[in-house]
Parts: C-alpha cells; sequence; structure tokens
C-alpha cells in the first residue's frame, strides 16, 4: 500500500514557501551578514549637516515682528501663516532674490535660513524697530511611484527629508515591492540624474542619496514574482485541491486493496 500522507508536509511546505516573501527582502537596513557582532553593536554614521542652504526656486515662508506693530505690513502674513503659511510664501526668483515691503528686492540665495534671517533684520532695521525675522522652507515636494501603498506626490516643510521617510509618505512599500533597487531620479537646475539605492542595507544610511531633495522622484520597481503574477496566484486553492487529492488517492488505495 502506497501511504500518500508522507507527501502532505513537503506539500505544505512547498506552497508556503512559494506564496510567501523572505524577510531579508522586505527589511530596511539590515546589518551585514560578515559583520561580527561587536561591529554591529559599534556601527555610527556621520553624514554631512542637513542643507539649509537658499537656492534659486526654493520657497520661504517669513515672518516678521517688530516691536512697532503699527509700523509692519506682515500683521496680516502672520495671521493668515497660522492657516496656511504656503499661501504666503516667497518663490526665490532667478537671481536668487525675493520682493518683500519696505526694502524692495533683497537677495537671499547661498545664504543658510540664520543669514537670511540676520541679513532681513538688518535691512528693515532702517524702517522698523527692532525687527525679529522667522524663515523656513515650505513646499518642498517629492513624487513617490510604483510599488507602494499610496503612490503620489507629497509636499514636506523641510530642506530634504530622508528616504525612509518619504516611503513612509506613501504608507511604505508594497508587500511585493523590491527594495533593493530603488530608483530615485534628481533633478538639479538642468542636469538630471538617475541613481539606484538598497533600502534593505546598512550602507543606505552613509549613502549620499540617504537624504531625499525637493522634487525627486521615487520609484519603487516591483520583485520579479510580481512581473511573473505570483502574487495573485492562489496558493491557498492549489493547497486545498493537493491536500484533497491526496485525501482521495489514499482512501482509494486503501478501498481497492481490501
Amino acid at each position: 500500500m502506497i501511504n500518500l500522507k508522507k507527501y502532505w508536509v513537503p506539500v505544505i511546505i512547498a506552497s508556503i514557501t512559494f506564496s510567501c516573501v523572505p524577510n531579508r527582502k522586505i527589511s530596511y537596513v539590515q546589518e551585514s551578514r560578515e559583520m561580527g557582532v561587536q561591529q554591529r553593536e559599534n556601527m555610527y554614521f556621520i553624514d554631512e549637516p542637513m542643507d539649509n542652504t537658499i537656492r534659486q526656486g526654493d520657497e520661504l515662508y517669513i515672518q516678521v515682528t517688530s516691536a512697532d506693530e503699527t509700523q509692519t505690513n506682515f500683521n496680516q502674513d502672520r495671521r493668515e501663516s497660522v492657516r496656511d503659511p504656503s499661501v504666503i510664501s516667497h518663490t526665490v526668483d532667478e537671481g536668487g532674490y525675493i520682493k518683500l515691503p519696505y526694502i524692495d528686492r533683497v537677495k537671499l540665495s547661498g545664504l543658510t535660513l540664520l543669514q537670511a534671517s540676520d541679513h532681513i533684520e538688518n535691512e528693515l532695521s532702517q524702517y522698523l524697530l527692532n525687527p525679529s525675522v522667522f524663515i523656513r522652507f515650505v513646499n518642498n515636494k517629492v513624487t513617490i511611484l510604483g510599488e507602494v501603498n499610496r503612490p503620489g506626490v507629497y509636499v514636506f516643510n523641510y530642506k530634504t527629508v530622508n528616504i525612509l521617510q518619504a516611503i513612509g509618505y506613501a504608507n511604505d512599500i508594497a508587500t511585493f515591492g523590491n527594495r533593493k533597487h530603488v530608483l530615485i531620479v534628481r533633478e538639479e537646475g538642468d542636469h538630471r540624474s538617475r541613481h539606484f539605492v538598497d533600502l534593505t542595507s546598512d550602507e543606505l544610511l552613509a549613502s549620499e542619496f540617504y537624504m531625499v531633495k525637493s522634487n525627486d522622484v521615487i520609484f519603487v520597481e516591483p520583485m520579479k514574482v510580481k512581473k511573473w503574477g505570483l502574487d495573485t496566484f492562489p496558493y491557498d486553492l492549489l493547497l486545498s485541491i493537493a491536500s484533497l487529492t491526496i485525501v482521495v488517492l489514499t482512501f482509494m488505495i486503501n478501498y481497492l486493496n481490501y
């Protein structure tokens, strides 16, 4: 008598294996397998300070206050800023200038946010009593496409965000998204470039593309199993049919042997 029950376990294991994605393919920033435990515990990544330099095309929210509130035209802007700072943002033009009340055009490109604040305060001091200037970036955006749970264009009010934060905006990568080969299309002035990063490697933290810049496009391509259509394959149904077939064959063989 042939005992087909011994084939149940291999069938179940095979079905589970093919229907699941290995953990190492979906986990982010994993330690290198070659590293020892001591090396992993003492690993640090040192990066350059966050880029706060103002450049052409940046959008800035500028809030100005002074000791003499009756002399400033910025009061209305400050009330509106509570609702939506982007409504009153100032775009740095091609020459690196913005236009403000009292001082007209002022050049800010090449300055950090702190330097720009000091510069505007110095210019406004001729017209306002003890002016105080607060500046921040607004309306920076990143486009996230492909195998993510919520593709789209996302706005952030920082100069840069890291790629993991950007992926978080899109509600994470879908199960069958290829985290090892993520495309970043970067546009800086007239120069466009493309780069691939591996989100599963801890080398990402030291990569120059760990920080996402405004107008970057991130594309997550599907894994091969997705391309082959295996992500929608009815594994549960296949397992049920295989199990039922083994049961029926076992019953028939046992019945015929009596």
